[in-house]
């Protein structure tokens, strides 16, 4: 009855409920809710909560004078809605009040908690476990994105959309049921409670064709109730109110703290003290109460205590409601209890626009209420390459064997269709619940009815009714029908008879809820074929005399009715093969998209299957690694998708998913990944995996997810050195090389660059998985190139490398030992860069058995001397380390012998070298620095990773206007991009929609601003700037520190565009000034200085001996004809 959950997910505040009750009729139906409850609550569907219980409604026995002293029947009538809530409450405050170790029931409580009391009310036929098992259109569903794990239900979307209309409630009540679906909408909100006394009633403007069929609203032209009536007669209706419309009861009410308290306090009132199970554990029988035309209609205003005392108000309710009419006096006197106690309140109403009133209930087709909701519930199978035809859609269904529809749409709906069976239907279906995973069968359905099959303690029961049919009318009403057909044709064509469909069943209860149809001791292959012929009966005389042939078997055979069926579900069964379902699914998808780039989100599939189970882990992970067994383009996701996966498991503990991998329980796998052999790497982190999952430690579920993400990075790595082919003819055979002389130094120099537009798209894996566009300029700073490297052979065979650094410290490192060399993969070693370089440059083998001096000696006759250096402070954001590389493979490639590299050649190899030195980086740095003026840089979707880079050329006009008011100040903030880009690539693998697009918008706004660069459009070239530093935001949280905003704030009357440069997070921050002047002395803290900066045209320059080198300059020239076809 009660479950107390602990979530791992985290919701706001307003979303938080001290406790959510579900109510019910029966102690049946409460076992499934409370399977689904502690379902939903288990894998975290649900908003938050202390106490989330599932009560089931006063229930009264008494010995059947026909039946014998063993058996009992249940009376008809219950405790009503008003009944149930009370009750609900009452047992809610009681738990409260133990947990608050009170030893009396505190109604004090109610001032200070928020509930939610949800009413399952009436049994839905045409959804197999009733209404909360019911699918909703997801665009329609009030749930949460991070709750749609799986395809939401009616019992979920109206949990959230109380949660969403009772946002502004911070103490109350608010009730609402499961008798109607209340669409979404983002004109919906919520009331504002702060200062009711009483009730607000949501209410849904209605046609009133409809609203005659349901409660109505009066009020007084505000917000005020006069009264509520049901089914007011169309006349006068019309009378009532205008425009065709009624506001009709949603079933959303809030019930203030003072209110409630005063319900609770009814229970202690004869004869209302029926109502809760007080009166049944009292021996008295329940009492039948309307929360609306019962306890909530002496809050109008318009209500005179007459009227209401005589039941006149309610009395057309009361009827249908079939209320108890020996009761006639215990009713007068609750009402006269409710009267006297719920004096000085009351109730007001709150429109619910955008919207519509659904309302469900087994009387009404299947046809009216269901298939609207399904078509947009369902979806396609092409992603899934599941042997379907025709119109066939699914929602929760795994289809190994072959369905077809040849008429209209087919809907299969939490069913499994095994690899032996074959179906074909004809006309507008649904197959709900099938579990045929094992069974061999072949059959043409009828169409235009519902098939369902109903998990029951013995063998599943199959059912099937037309869509059409209305099931609780008597079967002898002119309306009423069986298979879409009337009765006296179905019982002529069938030869059956009441006696035979209702045996022992009172005359006025003869429905097709009641008939016994449906054979139940059959297998479920015999029963879906015999079925099937009795619905072609009606149709066709081949299948008229098969099923007389078996009629005297059908008879004398046990049967059961729909109701009996509904009434038999095992719902913890029921739950169970939804589950099973779904994680068939889950295995279906990745297999099905374990080849394609980008697709749809995982995670919440990961989150699901982590909080459902260890069994479901298992089968997941068993997936995931399968489709690792062979290399393919979408190796690196597969692997980030199982650290994703092992991150949920951790379920928010165990630490940061950034963090260290080269435990040496993981190297040997890794090392195997990095020689290639993918096959045997997988088996082997697999075999690691397990036995860390087995601890049950969520810091080693963390651990064992970075080893994966390192797996994947080293993946990526492979797939971004494709890109040597453009490398390698920078490289020329030894006998062509002119070596440099021993002394002579080679020098290389390159200006910094200022990201404009683009920049993350860079990035790999998004530069070949999306396609990348970044617009950048060349700049110096302080009339300066801020970047250099200069190399020479020295006499002595080793490597001496000098680290100047901007501020005066140089480091001097002498490397004599080939092993010296070997860290070069790790950033944060001393001078990784420039051994990532040498090695890159083959200036020695790691790998060879001859030592380094040897190599050398051999090799060169001589050692090497290297110095680097960047006037740029740490995390610039300005590109300084790429550019680095880039420099200093320049310099390096020019002493070995080998012709100047062109820009291409120096922008493709710097890819590669950073993803050996395992920064990762891009290659907007390098186009943006090594090759001068403003550019656009281009990567296309496929591998080999291919960078395409074209210079705009830049009028003396914009040139001058560029170098005036271009804005360069060092904000004293440090961020490296290195601790962004993980989780920046962690967001791209989890496929998050906003990340996802927010990339496509970074490469659509790059050929914008180069459009604005290449048409002089300072203005638009400022709002793309704008519009960047806010895509950069979206990218990488939190790279906007206080100090940054504050400072951007204070500029921006003054600029027409502004950014961070680079990552963000720190670094320098760019503008393009409104003015040529200089800034006001109170727009920039004193403490920041501004740097001289100017665009620089020639970028890259390269010396040797002093004397320049002219470096290839191959770019094309951007025009605005190119420009489109780049877009």
């Amino acid at each position: 009855m009660l479950f107390v959950q602990m979530q791992h997910r985290t919701w706001r505040m307003e979303d938080h409920w001290t406790a959510i009750v579900v109510t019910c009729s029966t102690a049946i139906i409460r076992e499934g809710l409370e399977k689904e409850c502690s379902r939903l609550a288990k894998v975290g569907l649900l908003p938050s909560h202390e106490l989330l219980m599932v009560v089931d409604d006063p229930q009264w026995e008494k010995i059947s004078k026909e039946e014998s002293a063993s058996k009992t029947c249940r009376l008809e009538q219950g405790v009503g809605s008003g009944g149930a809530t009370i009750n609900a409450l009452l047992v809610a405050v009681e738990r409260l009040s133990a947990k608050r170790n009170h030893t009396t029931i505190s109604s004090e409580l109610v001032y200070n908690s928020r509930f939610l009391v949800v009413h399952h009310g009436r049994v839905l036929a045409h959804s197999p476990g009733g209404s909360p098992f019911l699918y909703v259109p997801p665009e329609l569903a009030c749930v949460s994105q991070r709750a749609m794990a799986t395809p939401p239900t009616l019992l979920q979307h109206v949990i959230w959309m109380a949660t969403k209309v009772g946002r502004k409630s911070n103490t109350g009540v608010w009730v609402t049921s499961l008798d109607a679906f209340i669409p979404n909408s983002p004109q919906i909100q919520a009331p504002d409670t702060d200062g009711v006394n009483g009730a607000v009633v949501c209410t849904i403007k209605t046609p009133f064709k409809q609203a005659t069929h349901h409660g109505t609203v009066i009020t007084d032209g505000r917000k005020n109730i006069l009264r509520m009536e049901y089914k007011m007669p169309l006349d006068r209706m019309k009378e009532v109110f205008m425009k065709d419309e009624a506001p009709v009861i949603s079933g959303l009410v809030f019930l203030s703290a003072s209110l409630t308290e005063q319900l609770l306090g009814l229970h202690t009132l004869p004869p209302l003290d029926r109502c809760t199970y007080y009166g049944t554990d009292s021996g008295i029988p329940p009492l039948q109460v309307s929360l609306y035309f019962d306890l909530l209609l002496p809050l109008c205003s318009g209500v005179e205590e007459k009227e209401y005392l005589s039941g006149q108000c309610g009395a057309m309710y009361a009827q249908v409601a079939k209320y108890d009419i020996t009761a006639v006096q215990e009713l007068h006197t609750a009402r006269l209890q409710i009267w006297k106690q719920l004096q000085g309140l009351k109730a007001v109403f709150h429109s619910l626009e955008g919207t519509r009133h659904h309302y469900l209930a087994s009387h009404l087709t299947y046809e009216s209420i269901i298939l609207p909701l399904l078509a947009p519930s369902c979806v396609g199978n092409s992603h899934l390459h599941v042997p379907t035809s025709g119109a066939v859609k699914t929602i929760n269904a795994y289809i190994e064997g072959s369905v077809k529809s040849t008429g209209k749409d087919l809907f299969i709906v939490d069913s499994w269709i095994g690899k032996d069976v074959a179906l074909e239907c004809s006309g507008l279906s649904t197959l709900s619940g099938f579990q045929l995973p094992c069974a061999r069968l072949q059959l043409q359905l009828a169409g235009d009815c519902v098939w369902q099959m109903h998990p029951t303690s013995v063998q599943d029961v199959i059912t099937c009714y037309g869509i059409k049919d209305q099931l609780s009318l008597h079967y002898q009403e002119k309306e009423a029908k069986i298979f879409n057909t009337d009765w006296p044709v179905f019982m002529k064509r069938t030869g059956l008879s009441p006696d035979i469909l209702w045996p022992n069943q009172a005359s006025h209860h003869q429905t097709f809820l009641t008939a016994k149809l449906f054979s139940n001791k059959i297998s479920k292959e015999e029963q879906i074929q015999s079925l099937a012929i009795m619905v072609k009966t009606l149709t066709d005389d081949i299948s008229m005399s098969e099923w007389k042939s078996r009629i005297e078997e059908w008879k004398v055979g046990s049967r059961i009715s729909l109701l009996d069926a509904i009434e038999s579900n095992i719902m913890h069964k029921l739950i169970k093969q939804h589950e099973d379902i779904y994680l068939k699914i889950a295995e279906q998808i990745i297999e099905a998209t374990s080849s394609e780039l980008g697709g749809k989100s995982l995670l919440p599939v990961f989150e699901y299957i982590a909080a459902s189970g260890q069994i479901s882990v298992n089968k997941i992970m068993t997936v995931l690694h399968q489709q690792l067994n062979h290399e393919r383009p979408t190796t690196p996701r597969l692997l980030a998708n199982i650290a994703d996966l092992l991150g949920c498991m951790a379920a928010g503990d165990g630490g940061l998913r950034s963090g260290p991998a080269a435990n040496p329980q993981w190297r040997n796998a890794l090392q195997q990944l990095k020689l290639g052999n993918q096959s045997g790497a997988m088996e082997l982190m697999f075999d690691t995996c397990k036995s860390w999952m087995q601890s049950g430690h969520p810091e080693d579920l963390i651990r064992a997810a970075r080893h994966y993400e390192r797996a994947s990075q080293i993946v990526i790595s492979h797939l971004v050195e494709t890109a040597e082919m453009h490398v390698s003819p920078m490289w020329v055979a030894q006998d062509l090389r002119q070596q440099v002389p021993v002394g002579v130094w080679v020098e290389a120099l390159s200006p910094a660059r200022i990201d404009l537009a683009g920049g993350w798209t860079d990035t790999p894996p998004i530069c070949y998985e999306q396609g990348g566009a970044v617009l950048n300029i060349a700049i110096k700073i302080n009339k300066k190139k801020p970047i250099g490297a200069r190399v020479r052979f020295i006499p002595e065979p080793h490597i001496v490398c000098v680290l100047r650094d901007w501020s005066g410290g140089d480091v001097r490192l002498t490397w004599s030992q080939l092993e010296q060399l070997g860290d070069y993969d790790n950033p944060v070693a001393p001078g990784a860069l420039v051994k990532v370089v040498l090695l890159y440059c083959r200036l020695v083998d790691l790998h060879s058995e001859d030592t380094l001096m040897s190599q050398l000696n051999e090799r060169y006759n001589a050692g090497v001397e290297v110095e680097v250096w960047s006037q740029l402070p740490q995390g610039s954001g300005l590109g300084g380390s790429s550019l680095l590389a880039g420099t200093l493979v320049s310099a390096m490639a020019v002493l070995l012998g080998h012709p100047p590299p062109s820009h291409s050649h120096l922008v493709h190899a710097t890819l590669t070298i950073e993803q050996r030195l395992t920064t990762g980086g891009g290659w907007q740095d390098q186009v943006g620095g090594l090759v001068g003026g403003a550019k656009l840089g281009v990567s296309n979707v496929g591998t080999p990773v291919t960078v395409n880079m074209y210079k705009i050329p830049l009028p003396a006009e914009m040139l001058d206007f560029l170098n005036n008011h271009l804005l360069l100040l060092y904000t004293g903030k440090v961020r490296l991009a290195r601790n962004l880009l993980q989780t920046v690539i962690r967001n791209w693998y989890a496929r998050d929609s906003t990340i996802i697009e927010c990339f496509s918008k970074l490469q659509r706004l790059a050929i914008d601003a180069a459009a604005a660069v290449l048409e002089g459009d300072r203005k638009e070239l400022g709002h793309c700037i704008d519009k960047y530093w806010s895509l950069k935001k979206m990218v990488a949280s939190g790279c906007e520190p206080g100090k940054v905003m504050k400072l951007m704030s204070s500029l921006k009357n003054h600029c027409l565009g502004m950014s961070l440069a680079g990552a963000g997070g720190g670094g320098y921050l760019y503008a393009l000034k409104t003015l040529s002047n200089p800034l006001p002395s109170d727009v920039i803290p004193e403490e920041l200085s501004i740097d001289a900066v100017e665009i620089d045209q020639e970028g890259l320059e390269l010396w040797v001996g002093g004397e320049a080198l002219q470096t290839p300059d191959n770019e094309e020239i951007l025009t605005a004809e190119k420009l489109r076809s780049l877009q």
